[in-house]
């Protein structure tokens, strides 16, 4: 993953990564982040921009985190299902904890476009994700310190 890679759900052909817009100053204004989804499949490669806020990386961290637990768990994945961010300011991420696991993404705002790419991630994903957001959280609030 790249500096300025938020989270990257791949598998050997297939990845969703979510991107901040400026990698030096984190692409932040008061709180929010200017990002970029990044689709990259065999079909479709494409580009999306997306609007976060601090609160928005918190909950992802959230749904990783649990996502993380129940694979060390040894859990079957349970079907839970998460908008990020939430539906409407902007493109976002469905992502569903089913086998395979699946991330829609949705530009209802500017394309109406919806992709759908069902992923088979290596073991350990989700605490690897987990991991690399919390050194850029702990990145981005040096820089806003």
């Amino acid at each position: 993953m790249g500096d300025a890679d938020i989270v990257r759900f791949a598998d050997r052909a297939r990845s969703i990564t979510v991107e901040l817009e400026d990698a030096a100053g984190g692409g932040r204004h008061e709180g929010r982040y200017d990002a970029e989804i990044v689709i990259e499949t065999g079909f479709v490669g494409a580009r999306v921009p997306m609007h976060l806020t601090d609160a928005d990386l918190a909950d992802l961290r959230a749904f990783l985190a649990a996502r993380a637990c129940a694979e060390e768990d040894g859990a079957l994945p349970d079907g839970a299902v998460m908008d990020w961010p939430a539906a409407g300011r902007s493109a976002y991420l469905r992502l569903r904890a089913e086998d395979p696991f699946v991330v829609e993404v949705r530009d209802p705002v500017q394309s109406g476009v919806t992709v759908v790419v069902p992923l088979h991630p290596r073991d350990g994903w989700a605490a690897r994700a987990v991991s690399w957001l919390d050194r850029l959280l702990t990145r981005l609030g040096e820089r806003a310190g």
